[in-house]
């Protein structure tokens, strides 16, 4: 399990090193989030050069180069080349200790993974499967667009088929901290049930929490209530008492096993209306077995990804399997348009605890497939 964090990106520093369509979703969600966001790419899609050109982005037409992490609190590497990836990991994390760094499908060199977001502008809405399952998160993160009303990243930043300005909508930036193995501190007086929250999250996500230490040497993060004062030196901080002030918050959460759906509001604006979609989304996800489903896809994750050797073949593959519905031209709902549909379909064989005929029938599923390649 990763860790749902907010971060607060206002007027923050952040690097994306990378010029296509996956780097172009990173800029916009940096912006909409309040980043001050530059660019380092030879090429890069129309919308990044025209940000650049009306002076939303800064964008240096290069290579990356040594030395171009130095002084960022954000830094994403969304090049086609693993070197030059690595390099920017390396540079980043391991020289610069900058603690928010993100290697594109390339877990172990990630300090925090990206989330499928959507939002109407007030509420933004994040969705993660902890890397088990991107095409379920999709399927939710589309629903949600359709019966929420809300736009996601992937739509944001063209009209009509041409660039527009990205404006800053005071939104946080969502993400998922990889906390496996981590130094997470605690500073409090005494355990209150938010401080209990958040040792029982970095405990699941397999954080090394430590409790009001002596030094902070190697902490990854530091979360302190009201009566603890501290500060920040080369990790970053959650302060109980000033959500809105330090590096990030733990917002609200869904959480069924791997699945995690986290609700937001722009700066306590409209709390009322994320209350009641927190509780709208709690009776619609919570416990209806979406994390069974996922963990038996992560489970075959590994397979698939041997089998078929482009990632648009594999999202094809997961698309077919997860919308199978045996003997029927319909398309498996997952139960988010129809919550009582009982059809002969993965979902519902998870859900009814039928894991051994899911599993044979995943291995039919892809022993078919690879007979088409």
């Amino acid at each position: 399990m990763f860790y749902p964090a907010h971060i607060n990106l206002q007027n923050r520093k952040c690097l994306v090193v990378g010029g296509g369509t996956v780097a172009e979703r990173k800029v916009v969600s940096m912006l909409i989030s309040g980043g001050d966001v530059t660019v380092i790419s030879p090429d890069a899609t129309e919308l990044v050069i025209f940000l650049a050109e009306i002076g939303t982005i800064q964008w240096h037409k290069r290579q990356f180069k040594t030395g171009d992490t130095s002084g960022y609190f954000l830094v994403c590497a969304a090049t086609d080349f693993t070197d030059i990836n690595t390099a920017v990991y390396i540079e980043a994390y391991e020289k610069n200790n900058i603690r928010l760094v993100n290697v594109v499908d390339v877990i172990p060199q990630c300090t925090f993974a990206a989330a499928s977001v959507v939002t109407d502008g007030e509420l933004m809405i994040s969705i993660s499967t902890s890397g088990k399952s991107p095409a379920t998160s999709r399927r939710i993160r589309e629903h949600f667009e359709e019966t929420l009303k809300t736009s996601s990243l992937y739509t944001l930043g063209y009209e009509n088929g041409k660039p527009t300005p990205i404006e800053n909508q005071g939104l946080p930036y969502p993400v998922y901290l990889l906390l496996e193995d981590r130094k997470c501190v605690i500073l409090c007086e005494q355990e209150t049930s938010e401080i209990r929250r958040r040792v029982s999250l970095l405990q699941q996500c397999g954080a090394t929490v430590v409790h009001n230490p002596t030094d902070f040497d190697d902490a990854f993060l530091v979360i302190s209530d009201a009566s603890i004062s501290y500060a920040s030196d080369g990790f970053l901080q959650e302060a109980l008492d000033r959500p809105n002030s330090t590096d990030f918050w733990t917002p609200n959460l869904i959480i069924d096993g791997n699945l995690i759906i986290s609700i937001s509001d722009k700066n306590g604006t409209d709390v009322s209306k994320a209350k009641h979609l927190y509780e709208r989304l709690t009776h619609q996800f919570g416990n209806k077995g979406y994390g069974a489903f996922i963990d038996l896809l992560g489970a075959r994750r590994a397979e698939v990804l041997k089998t078929f050797p482009t990632s648009k073949m594999r999202g094809d593959f997961f698309e077919k399997l997860i919308g199978h519905v045996a003997d029927s031209p319909q398309t498996c709902c997952l139960s988010l348009t129809n919550p009582a549909c009982s059809a002969e379909c993965l979902f519902n064989w998870v859900r009814q605890g039928k894991i051994e005929h899911a599993n044979n029938f995943i291995s039919q599923f892809l022993n078919t497939q690879r007979g088409n390649l």
